[in-house]
């Protein structure tokens, strides 16, 4: 692309034309050639440096909302990606954070240029500091799609450009992002959406219900508090002046502490709502996700629940800092073969970082498998000769491209691998706990494997014992675990 007239008016709707020529040019399978063709042309904006504010400010704008459908494209091939296990997602998700620093880069460079400008511009700018932010809280949020790692500078720039909008009287100035639309927003609107994502726990729901908490979080903006001063709900903080990130509340804060307090308090009402209108079959547009929305909304809820309004659960056994090597199996089937004492190779040799009663903290490298899942079921040995731990995982954070933390709560040792039938099909399951008369038993087994308040009857050392369901189960994402007891 080229810049080839010195006329700044023509040379900025030749640029634009230009990367809409590109856009249309390309496939709508290829979003992220798309944002990339935007990243791109958004740095040639810059570089023509005598282009009046006007013009800038209006090629933003379209360069942006141009690069919108092909965001949503470049989600929808992440997520179905992540379900695939492709490398496909990788791509995806560099474009996509490309596109998003280059438009908070070039909306900082405008608002960097205005304080020099003598002519007065705030409906302007807050519209850029608007578009900065969205940017921003895109980024975050595609950071969490890939449970990392994150942006470092993010937040000194969404505090910056916060703290610039409240002293200058535009942090509240209703912005309409999309021509022809009615709907509004604001720096403020954008800056508190960003925060309750990175007070939402996104680390421990599974990527694809990210996006539906982030738009979850849309539909709840409106009953969602951030001021300066402490209010009834406020669980979290943030200091914008000091660019940190927001934090949970634990402590009264110094008078000196600038910081801003976040309630999502009012939010809890709006839940309710939607928790009966969901139960009624309405699944507002807004929200409006396909087959099994429903369901996925309502585990949204309750996660935004637990991070929003419950106590933290306050650590019940001391974690100590170890290391090492420990194998892992990932799933039931392979979980399955390895217990059956074949199948060895299907081991991941990972890293020991952190061990407690009930769970462990592991470095799993990623070059030769693939990220793992939320809800995982994975078996752990740091013995050769050792038992197996089953365990789930709750938590995820990538530092780097190469390894990712893996937080694992471990729910059995020494499982039994079993032949169970439930009336209906003989199936492979895993028992938890010792096989005694009298006695509570926890049955692992692939999803939906075992009919609920079906006895079960298994078989172990040649002879058969039968199980009492008690109606206890939870799930993780491919596998559950039934409670029953032994007659």
């Amino acid at each position: 692309m080229l810049l080839s007239t010195s006329d700044p008016a023509a040379a900025a709707a030749g640029l634009l034309q230009e990367v809409n020529w590109r856009l249309q040019a390309l496939s709508a399978h290829e979003p992220g050639a798309a944002l990339d063709e935007v990243a791109s042309g958004l740095a040639l904006m810059l570089e023509g440096g005598d282009w009046p504010l006007l013009e800038i400010v209006a090629g933003l704008g379209q360069l942006d909302e141009s690069a919108q459908p092909h965001i949503r494209q470049a989600l929808k091939g992440f997520l179905q990606s992540a379900a695939l296990k492709t490398g496909r997602g990788d791509v995806l998700h560099a474009s996509s954070a490309r596109f998003f620093g280059a438009m908070a880069h070039t909306c900082a460079q405008v608002l960097q240029r205005d304080r020099y400008s003598t002519k007065e511009h705030g409906d302007l700018m807050a519209e850029v500091a608007t578009r900065l932010m969205r940017a921003s809280a895109g980024r975050l949020k595609w950071d969490h799609l890939a449970y990392g790692p994150y942006d470092a500078t993010l937040w000194a720039q969404l505090g910056a450009t916060f703290i610039e909008a409240t002293e200058a009287g535009r942090l509240t100035t209703p912005v309409r992002l999309r021509a022809g639309r009615e709907t509004e927003t604001s720096t403020y609107r954008e800056y508190v959406r960003a925060v309750a994502l990175q007070c939402s726990g996104l680390d421990q729901l599974p990527v694809e219900l990210i996006d539906v908490a982030d738009r979850l979080i849309h539909y709840l903006l409106p009953a969602m508090h951030l001021g300066a001063s402490p209010v009834e709900g406020a669980r979290f903080f943030v200091s914008p002046a000091q660019g940190g990130q927001p934090r949970r509340l634990v402590r009264a804060l110094g008078e000196d502490e600038a910081a801003w307090y976040f309630s999502p308090l009012m939010a809890e009402r709006l839940m309710g709502e939607l928790e009966v209108m969901l139960r009624k079959g309405v699944v507002p547009g807004a929200l409006e996700g396909g087959p099994g929305a429903k369901e996925r909304i309502l585990a949204c809820i309750r996660h935004l629940r637990r991070a929003w309004y419950d106590t933290p659960v306050s650590r019940r056994h001391r974690r100590h800092v170890m290391g090492g090597r420990i194998a892992a199996v990932r799933g039931f089937v392979a979980l399955r073969q390895t217990l059956r004492g074949g199948a060895e190779e299907q081991s991941l040799i990972w890293a020991l970082r952190d061990a407690s009663v009930s769970g462990l903290g592991v470095l799993a490298p990623l070059a030769n498998a693939g990220l793992p899942q939320i809800g995982e079921l994975v078996g752990l040995r740091t013995d050769d000769n050792g038992d197996w731990r089953l365990g789930m995982v709750r938590r995820i954070q990538r530092d780097d491209i190469s390894q990712a933390f893996v937080g694992v709560e471990t729910f059995a040792t020494s499982p039994k691998m079993v032949r169970a039938d439930d009336g209906r099909a003989p199936v492979d399951v895993f028992l938890c706990d010792p096989l005694h008369r009298g006695g509570v038993l926890r049955v692992v087994s692939p999803f939906n494997a075992l009919r609920a308040g079906a006895a079960l009857f298994v078989a172990e050392q040649g002879a058969v014992q039968k199980l009492k369901p008690l109606g206890s189960v939870w799930r993780g994402s491919e596998f559950e675990v039934r409670t029953y007891l032994v007659l």
